[in-house]
């Protein structure tokens, strides 16, 4: 079985993203972290010690905002850290408000079974409308306006979009025919992290001063890659979150799982789920994916 890279964004929580390092802790994965520079209660040295993982590879802080770029430089500042730190089966990117459904065996023997699948969620592989939106023009002062909606600051970005339009601005033209968008949390392999690693430029011309382009970025950069045809997607028609990260957008946005529903999250065919919270931490759960959990004897999908 082959080495995983775990890559992790935090902005709070650090409890649990301590419970969580916990549950994924084996001597198969390394981790990767990358705490908001906005954390500012966040005690490196004080978390490092409570910790039950010690060896953790700390990528430099980043200020995250909302829709912004500094999504996708964060994301970029961990696989780069991780790609530097040695070639990985897969690399897993997580939030520390996620969940492994099932123990690190079950995981790794999945990838190793899907071996070269690239695990990246898509609302629709075939359409580019969504991402072109977000990408066609130039969206000046994101970290500013942040998820407002009517900020004044919004409607003068606006009316410079409209300009823009006008005048037949279209940042992807060379590239529209690949744009795609779904969730931004993936697993995918390291020939693909390779792929990323060495078009960083071309990351950043088509993707700074954009619009929520972490939902855009690897879906793109997916279809763009050699490594198209490897989408589980192909592979597995019925399953509805390709990212295997199993998410409720019916309740919330997304919905937070309780603790008494994990259970039986874990009789879905997903790896992963997200998002939980605090009351998650429990030693049941624990000793349910240390001891193995019910794992694939249960294949049923759950369908949101």
């Amino acid at each position: 079985m082959g080495k995983h890279a775990y890559l992790i964004i935090a902005h709070n929580n650090w409890k649990q993203l301590q419970f969580l390092l916990e549950l994924l802790n084996d001597p198969r994965n390394d981790f990767f972290l990358l705490i908001d520079a906005k954390a500012h209660d966040f005690d490196k040295e004080n978390f490092i010690k409570e910790c039950s993982v010690k060896d953790i590879h700390f990528a430099d802080p980043i200020g995250i905002y909302w829709g912004d770029y500094t999504q996708i430089l964060a994301e970029l500042s961990l696989i780069k850290l991780a790609h530097s730190n040695g070639k990985y089966d897969y690399y897993h990117l997580v939030s520390a408000v996620d969940m492994p459904l099932r123990s690190q065996d079950e995981i790794h023997k999945f990838f190793d079974d899907n071996k070269g699948c690239e695990f990246v969620d898509y609302d629709s592989f075939e359409s580019t409308s969504w991402a072109k939106e977000r990408l066609q023009t130039y969206y000046y002062f994101q970290k500013l306006i942040g998820r407002r909606k009517h900020d004044p600051i919004k409607l003068f970005r606006d009316c410079l979009r409209r300009i823009q339009i006008a005048f037949g601005v279209n940042r992807v033209k060379d590239i529209e025919q690949y744009l795609g968008k779904g969730a931004n949390w993936f697993s995918i392999t390291g020939d693909f992290v390779d792929y990323i690693v060495n078009n960083e430029q071309f990351i950043h011309e088509h993707f700074k001063q954009t619009y929520c382009a972490d939902e855009v970025f690897i879906q793109t950069m997916l279809k763009m890659s050699p490594y198209r045809d490897n989408w589980y997607g192909f592979k597995d028609k019925d399953v509805q979150y390709q990212n295997l990260r199993l998410t409720d957008w019916n309740r919330g946005k997304p919905y937070t799982f309780k603790k008494d529903e994990y259970f039986d999250l874990c009789d879905s065919s997903y790896l992963f789920a997200r998002k939980f919270g605090a009351d998650i931490m429990s030693d049941d759960v624990i000793g349910y994916l240390k001891d193995g959990g019910k794992g694939s004897s249960h294949d049923e999908t759950v369908k949101q």
